[in-house]
Parts: structure tokens; sequence; C-alpha cells
């Protein structure tokens, strides 16, 4: 069983529409910010489709802007499009960054729209949900997720399902390994005669192999039947609501 039922499919341009048909939740990230602190409309949402808002992350040369006068837009266009959400797929957080989140995280309260944002860049909002990775290189992903329920309540916390597939060399000092493509993956099964393995506890499969200098290697990596089995702990965590990206994500929804 795939528990597709909390799944959101994020889009962007014309597989807004092509998302729209598998009869699940959308969000397109459909907006910007100018240089100059202005709502852009980087593609007409898909309005026929209820779709929730994505705002794409502010450009580096940002000029200082009303903040407020941004969120008071911000929750025009919600209402104007009839947006169930809105999400701020930030990736930096600088000082410009949180006053603009805040700005539109009281805004959004008020207006009952549900708000968005990367656990990374929203630890000190107020009212947003906050969405984290699901990718983890140790631990436990219903721990870690747990932990994060039990600081800032278990309706504020969100999942971004996002595949893994990456090499780490033994030891490593870093969480990031070097990053596989599935024909690389496949490539150095073949090559090494690995063995493959489920971890419970991350979700997600795994092999070792030593390389030709004798250096040992732990690849960790996601595929359907590991995606799935993440969508079935989230939902025993009672995460509400888990993105995904499409078309990656379609092999994960049950056929209708």
């Amino acid at each position: 069983m795939v528990y597709t039922k909390n799944l959101v499919l994020v889009c962007t341009g014309r597989d807004a529409l092509r998302a729209a048909k598998q009869g699940m939740p959308v969000l397109h990230l459909c907006l910007g910010i100018t240089s100059a602190g202005a709502l852009q409309r980087l593609q007409l949402p898909t309005t026929e489709t209820r779709c929730l808002l994505g705002l794409c992350d502010p450009p580096p040369d940002l000029a200082a802007c009303n903040a407020d006068r941004l969120a008071a837009d911000l929750v025009f266009e919600a209402r104007r499009t009839g947006a169930p959400g809105v999400f701020a797929d930030f990736e930096h957080d600088t000082p410009q960054i949180r006053l603009l989140l805040a700005a539109f995280d009281r805004a959004l309260h008020e207006a009952g729209i549900p708000f968005y944002v990367p656990l990374a860049c929203g630890r000190t909002l107020t009212y947003a949900i906050l969405t984290t990775p699901t990718a983890l290189s140790g631990g436990s992903l219903t721990a870690y997720i747990s932990s994060l329920q039990g600081i800032y309540g278990a309706a504020r916390i969100a999942a971004f399902l996002q595949p893994v597939s990456q090499d780490f060399t033994l030891p490593s000092a870093s969480p990031n390994g070097k990053i596989l493509t599935p024909s690389e993956r496949d490539n150095l099964l073949a090559r090494t005669g690995s063995q493959t393995f489920f971890s419970r506890e991350l979700c997600a499969k795994y092999f070792t192999y030593t390389d030709t200098d004798g250096h040992a290697h732990f690849v960790l990596f996601d595929d359907a039947s590991t995606l799935e089995a993440k969508l079935a702990q989230l939902s025993g965590c009672g995460v509400q609501t888990v993105f995904a990206l499409f078309p990656d994500a379609v092999e994960l929804i049950s056929p209708s």
C-alpha cells in the first residue's frame, strides 16, 4: 500500500497541468520576487486546480523592500487564485530573508492561509508549517520527525520527500557523500557484486564496497520501495503533508 493521502506534487511550468491530472494536490512554483522587492508571476498559476502557490528564492541582490506590502500582495495573490496554501521555497537564512518570512507568516496566518517554509530558514517563525527533508545519513527518520514534533508541535511539521543516492568514503566527516545517478549506482553494484540491505532506521537501502585503493565505501540510496516506506513512516508519525517533486514521484502514485 502506498500512503499518498497527504502527498503534494511539486512542479513548475507545464508539469503543473500534468500533475493536476493525477487527482492530487499540486504545489506550483510560479511566483518570485524581483531584485526591486516586488512580487512577480514567473508563470501563470494553474487556477483551475486550486494549487498551492510556490514562491521561489529571492535574488541575492534583493534591495531593501517593504516586507508588509509584499506580504499583502502575496495574500492577495493566494486569495485571487483560491490557493489552499503558500510555500516559500527559500534556501538562505539571512536577516532580510527572516524579515520577509516573518511578515509573510503574520499576514498569511491572519488570512487563514497555511504557510510552508523550509525548516532551515523558518525556525524562528510563529505560525508557519516547517518542512524538513527526509534524506538522512544517520540516526532514525521516525526519531528525527518525532523530535521536531516535540519542539514545534505535530501540526507544524511537514516533510519533503527527497530521494538520496550518495557514496560515502569511510570514515566520513561530512553528512553528504558523492551523488550517484541511478545508472552510476547500478554500474557500481554490477562491478563490485555488492549485496544491498534495507535500513529501517534511515528508511533507505545501502551497500558497501572497497575501491581499488583499498578505501571502504558506504552507498546509501532510495528507490520506489524505500520512498513508499518513508511515506508509511511519516504517516505513522502523523505528518499531515508530504511534498514530492513531479514527475519523479509518479511511480509512487497508486493507479486509479
